[in-house]
């Protein structure tokens, strides 16, 4: 009976040991209120014949965005936009976000209303690098020009981020 008590201890003692030291999955989240304020730095424009005033841009745009909640979440990044626009069609294009750090994290955009200076739309957060690989999540923007080449933006998401809590972290 004794044998059978201490292979018994012995079994979860092993088992508990093992679950500690496996990773576990976790996720960081929470919301985004991103304020930012950009610069165009560059634009190509074509021409397309096939009908009147039908054109076609590509604009680059630098600057800065903030976490307006104070979190340290996407916080003084640099901020770089590259923007589609087939006029009276469709307008999108790909945001990208650098921590301090060098940590990256990649969007895509779709203008869903645009009457100038006002520009609206949706992002999507299609992955990252360093401590943003993996994230995923979406929200909308609100872009103002206040010239032909300076605009502000305000972005408004959610993200989630995958991490790993290994055992070491979890001992400490």
């Amino acid at each position: 009976m004794r044998t059978g008590y201490l292979s018994s201890w012995a079994a979860l003692t092993l088992m508990l040991a093992t679950a500690n030291s496996l990773p576990a999955a976790a996720e960081e989240s929470g919301h985004w209120h991103g304020l930012s304020v950009l610069v165009r730095t560059d634009q190509k424009v074509a021409k397309v014949e096939d009908r009147a005033n039908h054109m076609v841009y590509v604009n680059e745009y630098d600057g800065a965005v903030y976490n307006g909640e104070g979190k340290p979440f996407l916080d003084r990044a640099r901020y770089q936009v590259v923007a589609l626009v087939d006029v009276g069609v469709t307008g999108g294009g790909y945001k990208t976000f650098t921590d301090a750090d060098g940590s990256k994290v990649f969007a895509k955009f779709t203008v869903t209303e645009g009457k100038m200076p006002d520009i609206r739309g949706t992002f999507e957060f299609t992955g990252g690098t360093g401590k943003y690989e993996g994230i995923t999540g979406k929200g909308t923007f609100h872009d103002v020009f206040v010239s032909d080449k300076a605009a502000w933006d305000e972005l408004v998401g959610e993200y989630k981020i995958p991490t790993e809590a290994t055992g070491a972290a979890n001992k400490k």
